[in-house]
């Protein structure tokens, strides 16, 4: 009976270890918990069972793939590189997909560690968290979150999707670590995103663990700053010099015309009745052909004597805003530094043209009249000119400018009408003798 007992018993254990062990095998079997660290970043997160995560570095061959429903792994691969994505975890079945991305800008620079920011710090970086568009379309709502180690962010976006005509969910939860912006974003298209998602992302946003924190970088005064000082404000300098002396010029044209136009007005009232006389003695006569060679000349004088300054000043300022802009540093800059190339470029293509430019609207014009030939005739007291147009006498005063090359006397009537005199074009009196002339007429507004 004893004997039959302790059979008994035996059997009993074995059968029970044989069932525990059975049950151990058909058991389902989860996988531990698994810690990501996130590369360059040192930021670490740990993921609870059942999660699972692919990187762009996990093995093409790697049975996770399958089990996250990825297909093409080597696409996929690709995807996550050129989106900055450095991980995707998957949970509930591949259904919850949250990808993990880390990023530095100026502004995560400026924030550097949410551990550091002020109540005032605080309510700008939340306001420029909210989530907006320029048409509409996308709304939300963002709030801080706050975490053992560093404060987060959570944001709620909800955009209208053009082509489906509903409203698509995401949410992501951040922070800024070291000036880096660290986030885990969960995309969840037309479906709004289920508690147990967020609490997902909640549980592992709780374990996130970091190195040692460094210090906010204070702000150090290097020669390099100093020089960058020196050439922004040389920058400035100019545009605001260019500003004031533009302002000073218009100002000053301004009161000349008012004062031109009052003189104008005497001279025709004391000209009543002698409309077609000279006063004094005629002391020169000119003819000159206004060719398309002469013009060609005219035109290379305007374009690169009288008018380069402003494209000149323009390229200038181009130069030193672009080396300004490239010495920050920043690459979120790059449409700036193409935009001042571009306004460079156009600068240079119109002091390339200009001559032609010039040539070609004055033979546009020129074709148009009666003549080319204009004839001058230079009184003591005034002048007439003949043959573009309608003889009229004309006061000296009336001549803004005039300019004298190797060839040529320009007289200009404000800038909108020029007159070429050839020097050889003189049928009495000479070019040198013209010149002293104009000098004692006109002054200093002979060049």
């Amino acid at each position: 009976m004893n004997t039959s007992k302790r059979t008994m018993g035996r059997f009993t254990a074995v059968l029970l270890t044989v069932l525990v062990i059975a049950a151990a095998f058909c058991l389902p079997v989860s996988a531990a918990e698994t810690t990501y660290t996130l590369p360059d970043v040192g930021m670490t997160l740990t993921l609870p069972e059942g999660v699972q995560i692919l990187t762009p570095t996990t093995p093409a061959d790697d049975p996770v793939w399958g089990t996250a429903k990825v297909l093409d792994t080597t696409e996929k691969i690709t995807q996550m590189n050129e989106d900055g994505i450095l991980a995707e975890i998957y949970a509930f079945d591949g259904a919850c997909t949250i990808a993990v991305s880390a990023k530095s800008s100026d502004y995560s620079q400026a924030i550097f560690n949410l551990n550091y920011v002020d109540e005032d710090a605080k309510a700008d970086f939340m306001e420029r968290m909210q989530p907006t568009s320029m048409d509409g379309r996308t709304t939300g709502s963002a709030e801080w979150y706050d975490n053992e180690t560093i404060p987060f962010f959570r944001i709620d976006i909800q955009s209208e999707a053009i082509e489906e005509g509903q409203t698509v969910h995401e949410r992501l939860y951040g922070t800024i670590f070291d000036g880096t912006l660290v986030a885990l974003d969960l995309y969840n298209g037309a479906e709004e995103i289920p508690e147990e998602y967020d609490a997902l992302m909640r549980q592992i946003v709780d374990t996130a663990a970091f190195p040692e924190f460094q210090p906010e970088p204070s702000a150090e005064v290097t020669p390099e700053m100093v020089w960058m000082l020196v050439v922004l404000g040389l920058l400035i300098a100019l545009i605001v010099g260019f500003f004031v002396y533009r302002s000073v010029v218009n100002r000053r044209d301004k009161r000349e015309k008012h004062a031109m136009a009052d003189r104008l007005a005497a001279y025709r009232q004391s000209k009543l009745g002698h409309e077609d006389e000279g006063d004094g003695a005629l002391r020169f006569v000119n003819e000159t052909e206004h060719s398309d060679n002469a013009i060609k000349v005219f035109a290379n004088f305007q374009a690169y004597r009288r008018r380069l300054f402003a494209p000149l000043f323009t390229i200038l300022i181009g130069l030193v805003a672009l080396y300004v802009v490239a010495q920050s540093g920043s690459s979120d800059n790059w449409w700036i530094l193409l935009l001042l190339a571009a306004c460079i470029v156009y600068s240079v293509y119109k002091i390339a043209t200009a001559s032609t430019s010039v040539t070609k609207a004055m033979i546009r014009s020129y074709s148009k009249m009666r003549s080319r030939k204009a004839a001058y005739y230079f009184y003591e007291g005034d002048f007439r000119i003949t043959g573009l147009q309608a003889s009229n006498l004309h006061p000296y005063f009336q001549i803004t400018r005039m300019y004298e090359t190797k060839e040529y006397f320009y007289m200009y009537f404000g800038e909108e009408n020029t007159y070429f005199i050839a020097k050889d074009g003189f049928e009495q009196g000479d070019a040198e003798s013209f010149r002293e002339f104009m000098r004692e007429k006109i002054g200093k507004r002979l060049k």
